[in-house]
This record gives structure tokens, sequence and C-alpha cells, in this order.
């Protein structure tokens, strides 16, 4: 349906397009990275994830739909990296999936604090790091490897290690600056469609409306003394 020469869309439908953009990134950065790995093999020295960031970006924007990023990409990354071992599937998919613990964070400190203050979204992403590698480690161990070079790969420069925090802290402040980002979709939506109420409402009492013809904009352009 159009009115006034725009589509009208669905919430549903936004977000699963939403949904499906954030997928793509993350499986083809996973693919691009693997490959990567392959084509280099020792000159590809650092590896990071993009797990944390998306997963948590995903929470904020719509919540509990994140969970399929979190063990998917898991999952994904166990295809690629350890397809024949089961305990991969195990540590990476359900270990990631322990990032869903961070929904109570937002629950209880609220999405718009965590958004507020880079702060507090750094804080946020580090927490999620520090719970990813705390549940993977864990069921390393119960799997059968080492505790110690397990918790040393996932805290240090391993593919979930201080590199993937690193990026995951900065990918999200950059992403953060961005309108309506990090933020609650559904409450976007709801921000967006008050501030077009409002500006329509203003367009029809006349307010805060210039117009300029191309004699102004002549003017302006020779005038000087205005810069």
């Amino acid at each position: 349906m159009r009115k006034n020469g725009s589509r009208l869309i669905s919430i549903g439908q936004y977000r699963t397009t939403d949904l499906v953009i954030f997928a793509v990134i993350l499986i083809i950065f996973d693919l691009l990275e693997y490959y990567a790995s392959i084509l280099f093999g020792t000159a590809a020295i650092f590896s990071f994830s993009l797990t944390v960031p998306i997963t948590l970006l995903v929470m904020m924007r719509w919540g509990w739909y994140s969970v399929f990023y979190a063990v998917g990409d898991g999952i994904l990354l166990s295809l690629l990296y350890n397809r024949t071992m089961w305990q991969s599937y195990l540590s990476y998919g359900v270990g990631s999936g322990a990032l869903m613990l961070m929904l109570l964070v937002l629950k209880f400190a609220g999405k718009e604090k965590i958004a507020s203050k880079y702060y507090w979204t750094a804080l946020f992403v580090t927490g999620g790091w520090v719970l990813q590698n705390l549940a993977i480690t864990a069921l390393n161990a119960i799997c059968g490897f080492p505790f110690v070079s397990s918790l040393s790969s996932n805290f240090g420069f391993g593919l979930t290690g201080l590199l993937s925090l690193a990026m995951a802290i900065v990918i999200t402040l950059v992403l953060r600056k961005l309108d309506g980002m990090y933020e609650d979709q559904l409450t976007y939506l709801k921000r967006v469609k008050g501030e077009q109420e409002e500006k329509r409402r203003q367009a029809e009492r006349g307010e805060d409306v210039l117009e300029f013809d191309e004699e102004d904009f002549a003017v302006l352009n020779k005038d000087n003394d205005l810069y």
C-alpha cells in the first residue's frame, strides 16, 4: 500500500528485514574471516568475532530475538573451524547463548540508561564478552579440555579474546552515534512517528516554514560578508 507516495509496511515486516540484515552481516563477516585465514595462513595473525557486538545490538533493538544470533553464530564458527568436534558445538553454541543473561541487565538497568552514556555502553559490551567467554571456558573444561589453556585462549588473543572485546567496544560506540541504531526499535518508531506528527502539525499551522527563491540564494552566494 502507498500513502502520499510512501510505502507502508508493518512492524513485523520492518523487524524481519532488520533481523535478516544483521544476520547476513554476521554470516558474511565470519565467512570472510575464515577464508582469509586459509588464503593468508600464518600471515593472518589476528582474528576477532562479531558475535558479541551484533548479538547485543540486536538485543538492544529487538530483545530476545538476539538468542538466534548468539547460538547460531557459535554453531557457524564451529562448522567453520572445528566441524568434526561435537564439543565445539556445545562450547560455542551453548556458551555464546549465555549472552542471553544480558537481557536481565537491560531489564533492570533499562535500555535507555545503557545507551545514554558511552561508558555504560562499553560496560554492557564488556559484561557480555566476559559472560560469553566464561561460559565457553566452563563448557570446554566440562568437555575435557584443559581449563587453564582454554581460559588463556578465550581471554587472550584468540577468536573470542581481547581483540574481539576491543573491536566490539569500538564498533558499538560508533553505531551508538547513529540515530536510532542503538535503541529499542519500538521506542524508536514511536519517537519518529511523534516527530513526524509534530512536523505535520507545525506545517498545518504555518510554523517554522522558511522558503527561499533562486534570487535569495544568488544574493547569499555573492555576499562574502556573511562568512
